[in-house]
């Protein structure tokens, strides 16, 4: 009778292929890369190690553990998984890149001296090892560059064959300083707009083009030399502009060219679909005032009900963010936090600083406006979790480390439409809940003190007020 196939001294499974036989048994190579990667302080020495052993399902640095394997480099000497023999990650990826980035005379290639630098010294060595592995369009641009057959230029990345695949690096060469500034929601915008001009009449596409350059561009570009162009400007900007090819193809079905536009292609726009099409009111309005469009009137439209959760629903979910058995990471408590308690629209949200957070002692303080907000327990230790573990900050991507909530791309705060469907995922209707919050806010404070902590108008705190039946309250109060 054949002996039981073996299995893997810490997960069990079997018909694997293993890795090395430890004091417990044989390791898989799963497991294995998962051990060698723990460091912390061990809770048998109270040293700052690394933790491959196993003591009472803790883990624990190799002496305490009985492991007979030494994991320091033989280089640089950092006690880490080994990549190559006796190589740690940090000093493999620092020989690679010395290959890669090579300009011919055994050095590392001056303009890309910085970008070496950030690369070497980030935390997650084997993250950027992986990312040149797997991308070998970066890869081999870096030793194009590197061996001057191409420039270190925006038009090499926009010119690439493959831009998509080139696009992290380029953020990365604008974090470290290689590039010159330039908005690439800008030129996002110019490469969409182009996209799709081409795929309409020649007529319309100029219209198009016109009306997204003159209107959309030339706002993009004032809010950027003032420094307050927001993602959700460009957003908005895409959004009018395909509303605006929406109506023309609206007319070409209905047989009329925009200078034939009459108020009954207007009104059968607006009343055979859905409400966003009213988002094409700049269009058309822009389209009168310059002549291309006949004088029609295009109504403005206002919201007949304003969402709002009920706030027992809003507690619940305030109460989940302060459960640790919940699956929501440090970043979305504090995210839906700020959300559900003080109002914060998601785009400012994802926009805030460190500087707008300050850690004293035991208190934790927040400001969106001018003035610190004291967070109370046990919210405040749901920021301070955030804080100690900082998403995305392991890796080059963040030069200086300046947003609260650091996005994947280089130099980037979280996209406000990631934070949008991780929210949604977590049962949150997000409008909803940030005006139960205001409402919330507005009963127990007046609404100048509200609009003042909170960065809001007064106007629109003011009529939160009036709809959460705070002006019958005030009448009896004063009866």
């Amino acid at each position: 009778m054949s002996p039981p196939p073996a299995a893997c001294a810490r997960c069990d499974r079997t018909g694997v292929k293993f890795a090395t036989t430890w004091p417990e048994g044989r390791i898989c190579r799963r497991c294995y890369q998962r051990a060698t990667r723990i460091h912390g302080t061990c809770p048998a020495c109270s040293q700052p190690r690394l933790l491959p052993g196993l003591i009472d399902a803790e883990p624990t640095c190799t002496d305490c553990a009985g492991i007979p394997k030494d994991f320091h480099c033989t280089r640089c000497g950092r006690e880490d998984e080994p990549v190559r023999t006796g190589l740690c990650a940090h000093c493999c990826l620092a020989d690679d890149l010395a290959l890669l980035l090579d300009d011919g005379t055994g050095s590392i290639a001056a303009p890309l001296r910085p970008l070496f630098a950030a690369l070497t010294t980030q935390k997650h060595a084997r993250s950027a090892r992986a990312w040149l592995t797997v991308n070998r369009h970066a890869e081999q641009l870096l030793r194009d560059i590197a061996q001057r057959r191409a420039p270190l230029a925006h038009e090499t990345f926009r010119d690439h064959p493959v831009p998509q695949k080139v696009a992290f690096l380029r953020e990365l060469c604008l974090e470290h300083g290689l590039l010159g500034r330039v908005n690439l929601d800008i030129e996002r915008f110019q490469d969409w707009l182009e996209s799709k001009a081409e795929a309409l009449p020649a007529a319309d596409a100029r219209l198009i083009r016109q009306y997204a350059r003159w209107v959309h561009l030339n706002r993009m570009r004032h809010l950027e030399r003032r420094g307050e162009l927001k993602k959700g400007t460009f957003l908005a900007a895409k959004q009018s502009t395909t509303m605006a090819i929406g109506f023309l193809n609206h007319l070409v079905t209905r047989g009329t060219m925009p200078r034939d536009c009459s108020q009954a292609d207007v009104d059968d726009w607006l009343a055979t679909g859905p409400t966003t099409r009213s988002i094409a009111r700049t269009f058309v309005r822009w389209a009168v005032e310059h002549g291309h469009i006949p004088s029609v009137e295009f109504p403005y439209r206002t919201a007949q009900t304003t969402p709002v959760i009920g706030q027992q629903q809003r507690l619940d979910h305030i109460r989940a963010l302060t459960d640790p058995t919940a699956p929501i990471t440090a970043a979305d408590r504090t995210i839906a936090l700020f959300l559900l308690l003080y109002a914060q629209p998601l785009t400012r949200i994802s926009r805030m600083t460190l500087d707008q957070v300050e850690a004293i002692e035991d208190t934790i303080l927040v400001s969106f406006s001018g003035d610190r907000l004291e967070i109370p327990p046990p919210f405040d230790g749901v920021v301070r979790a955030h804080l100690d573990a900082l998403p995305n900050a392991n890796t080059s991507s963040h030069r200086g480390q300046a947003w609260l909530f650091p996005g994947a791309q280089p130099g980037q705060h979280m996209h406000q439409t990631s934070i949008m469907d991780r929210l949604r995922e977590l049962g949150i209707d997000l409008l909803g809940a940030r005006n139960a919050a205001l409402r919330a806010l507005v009963l127990e404070m007046p609404a100048p003190v509200v609009a003042g902590a909170f960065d809001y108008s007064y106007t629109v705190t003011d009529r939160h007020r009036r709809d959460a039946g705070a002006t019958f309250t005030d009448y009896v109060t004063h009866r």
